[in-house]
């Protein structure tokens, strides 16, 4: 899934952003109302729950990050600033990659987050929202790749729900690709030779690689391939929302757009070490 969904690659290591919270608690732990707390939304719209937005996270680092009952990362730092701007307790839920799409198809949840990518797909069954920042598709390996043609004749491991799964299994033979589950197990095998080279984003695979220097793992930035259409233009990383709530997503559109355009994004970003212009779609 997600996939996922923009960065250039990381220098260092993630610093966990504040916890997912509200208007009066964090991590959707303390049960008082923001209503009680006289604050005021900036829209009104409804969710699954009055008072509260029931949020699906997919943990993967730098997108998202879980610490206890609290939720960081890019994406935690964007929804709980939504969140205090519409007055919303946040019901924060850790779900697989596998799962998050599903449990918001489902209404499980009013969103989902954790580097959710822009596809045609996924705007035939979600509600979509304006593009948050974008990402790219990078290399990680102790080999010498850069391209599809130097990953010719060599193990790749890929993400289960990434957008470019299918792509690489066509252009490299099914029996090629390797589908993990979470990338966790990827950058283990490519840490132990059992791997040749692993694809993710550019986001995660520098997160990764300072995550794990003593296997001396490079990234690279995925060259451009028609082969590979993911490669050839960089993701859009968006929130995942119930179809139909039309009104929810117009507020939260409207607001992305103003954190856009006053810099709060862009600060997220250089929180978690990645690059401030990749804010909005621009």
């Amino acid at each position: 899934m997600s996939r996922r969904s923009l960065m250039l690659a990381l220098p260092a290591a993630l610093l966990l952003t504040g916890g997912l919270a509200a208007c009066g608690g964090g991590g959707g732990s303390d049960k008082s109302s923001a209503a009680d707390s006289g604050c005021k939304p900036a829209h009104t719209f409804s969710t699954l729950e009055k008072g509260k937005l029931t949020v699906s996270v997919y943990v993967s680092p730098p997108y998202s990050e879980q610490k206890g009952t609290t939720f960081g990362g890019v994406d935690g730092a964007i929804i709980n600033a939504l969140a205090k701007k519409e007055c919303l307790e946040l019901k924060a839920n850790p779900v697989s990659g596998a799962a998050l799409i599903a449990s918001v198809q489902s209404k499980r949840a009013d969103l989902g987050v954790g580097g959710v990518y822009r596809t045609a797909e996924r705007e035939k069954l979600l509600n979509l929202s304006d593009t948050m920042y974008r990402d790219g598709m990078a290399l990680l390996s102790k080999k010498d790749v850069s391209d599809l043609a130097s990953l010719k004749g060599k193990t790749v491991g890929v993400v289960q729900g990434y957008l470019w799964n299918a792509e690489l299994q066509k252009a490299l033979g099914t029996d090629s690709v390797k589908i993990y589950q979470a990338s966790d197990g990827m950058v283990n095998d490519l840490a132990n030779g059992r791997l040749d080279a692993g694809v993710l984003t550019t986001a995660e695979a520098g997160y990764r690689a300072a995550q794990n220097k003593s296997a001396n793992l490079k990234v690279t930035n995925f060259a451009p391939d028609p082969a590979v259409p993911s490669s050839q233009q960089p993701g859009q990383v968006v929130l995942a929302e119930t179809k139909g709530n039309t009104a929810m997503t117009q507020a939260f559109d409207e607001d992305i757009k103003a954190m856009i355009q006053d810099g709060t994004i862009g600060g997220f970003l250089k929180d978690n070490n990645m690059s401030e212009s990749l804010a909005g779609n621009a």
